[in-house]
């Protein structure tokens, strides 16, 4: 199954060239001070899925990021994201890389126990090990480099996972996301506002999509795009860095898992 053949019905209301899907929150990257999570009308907040897609910088291709989420029972959950690089970056000798948050959902909120990022050859930053203690309201590094420990706010969470908080969150009707995440030692905070609507001519469908840009970063420039037709589902991302360096994830595929979908949503063949 594809986006063009299964819909949902609308809803009313580094300069290198590997992907990082949370540069645009910092990678939407995908993280919560104030901002609930709270879903309607299903005992899990989404339904479990598998989706692709494709980078390219500056128009170049230079990989495929794939996306999943799946049901680990007792109300946890698994957000995995995986990088492979192609073309021009494989060239350059850019790794594989693979980020896994994994959540669960608690009074309808979410509430992430471990966030781990995996590059070889990386930098810290890309080999993180982030162990959440909700009892405490700490959260401490153990990945490389300098590990550390912070207290963490309500609402807290991963970069990785701020992906899903702000679909969540626009299906809300929320018109304004702020995150807290941990990031290198220090609460990071990313900002977003809708931008207005757009139509998107994709390989992958034609869709009416909300825009919403990042705010509170003077450096670079990033944009998301959300359908609400795929249940508020990310297709596209643009991060125009100040470099002059344009990166974008355009949606090629996307399956909702059979006996997960949410009403309205046809299952995959």
């Amino acid at each position: 199954m594809n986006t063009s053949k299964n819909r949902l019905k609308p809803s009313p209301h580094r300069t290198s060239p590997t992907i990082r899907w949370p540069w645009f929150a910092g990678c939407l990257c995908f993280f919560l001070a104030g901002v609930q999570t709270t879903m309607a009308g299903s005992s899990d907040p989404y339904p479990a899925f598998t989706a692709t897609y494709d980078a390219s910088a500056n128009g170049i291709g230079i990989g495929t990021v794939q996306v999943s989420l799946t049901h680990e029972g007792n109300h946890e959950y698994l957000y995995r994201q995986e990088s492979e690089s192609t073309g021009i970056a494989a060239l350059f000798g850019n790794k594989d890389s693979t980020q896994e948050s994994r959540w669960r959902y608690r009074n309808r909120h979410i509430q992430v126990l471990d966030y781990r990022s995996r590059r070889r050859g990386g930098d810290d930053d890309d080999n993180e090990h982030l162990e959440f203690d909700w009892k405490t309201h700490r959260v401490k590094n153990t990945g490389a480099g300098k590990h550390w420990e912070i207290p963490f706010p309500d609402g807290a969470m991963d970069r990785l996972v701020m992906q899903l908080a702000m679909l969540f969150d626009l299906r809300e009707g929320k018109t304004e996301l702020r995150y807290q995440v941990p990031r290198q030692g220090r609460i990071k905070i990313y900002t977003f506002a809708l931008a207005g609507e757009e139509t998107l001519e994709l390989d992958s469908g034609r869709y009416r999509t909300l825009k919403l840009v990042r705010t509170n970063d003077d450096r670079d420039k990033s944009w998301v795009w959300s359908a609400p037709e795929l249940n508020y589902f990310p297709v596209r991302f643009l991060k125009h860095k100040k470099s002059g360096i344009k990166i974008e994830l355009v949606l090629r595929k996307l399956e909702f898992l059979p006996g997960s979908h949410a009403p309205g949503v046809e299952p995959a063949d």
